[in-house]
């Protein structure tokens, strides 16, 4: 099991969202595209932007804080079919539970509870060194895509951007991706 922090989100080559965890030796990279309601609902968090309403992210947390658990950690632990998997590990007075979760529910919780990120199993597989070799056999878990990873996640051209992203949205993508130094 390798631990992992979020560096950031960001729009890859394609104005796809990505999240990009690294791990704590800063030698992997493990991207993981997501939708663009959860890079946002975990970028905002990372800027400690708290919204006027509670996001389903912090909603979640609320319930698991009322019924007296606690987020203690999330495990991204497999990839099938260019899917990845992840487990939500919830420690309660009646025992541990596990949750099964897309990994970018699973990050979005992460970063309010203020808990460990992990990859495990099969999303080890999916690893990029970074020096551009992969881990394992599969480079990246990418949607159609047989192009390097690192180039095309700083790229940020706002031309090609979807035109419902706001400026501010925008401006937020950026310092995130910026503070990559990929």
């Amino acid at each position: 099991m390798l631990r992992m922090t979020i560096e950031g989100v960001g729009f890859d080559h394609r104005r796809q969202t990505v999240v990009v965890l690294k791990d704590w030796d800063s030698q992997k990279l493990l991207p993981i595209w997501i939708g663009a309601a959860e890079a946002k609902a975990i970028a905002l968090q990372m800027e400690g932007t708290t919204p006027p309403r509670p996001l389903s992210h912090d909603l979640m947390l609320a319930c698991v804080a009322l019924g007296g658990g606690e987020v203690s950690r999330v495990v991204i632990n497999d990839l099938q079919d260019n899917t990845f998997f992840a487990t939500i590990h919830i420690e309660t007075p009646g025992g541990a539970l596990h949750v099964d979760s897309r990994p970018s529910d699973a990050i979005a919780l992460a970063v309010r509870a203020k808990c460990p990120v992990f990859v495990d199993g099969g999303a080890l597989e999916a690893l990029i060194d970074m020096n551009g070799e992969a881990s394992g056999e599969d480079e990246t878990a990418t949607p159609e895509d047989d192009s390097p990873l690192p180039p095309g996640i700083s790229e940020l051209d706002p031309s090609k951007l979807p035109s419902d992203i706001s400026d501010d949205d925008m401006d937020r993508f950026k310092r995130l991706v910026g503070d990559l130094d990929l």
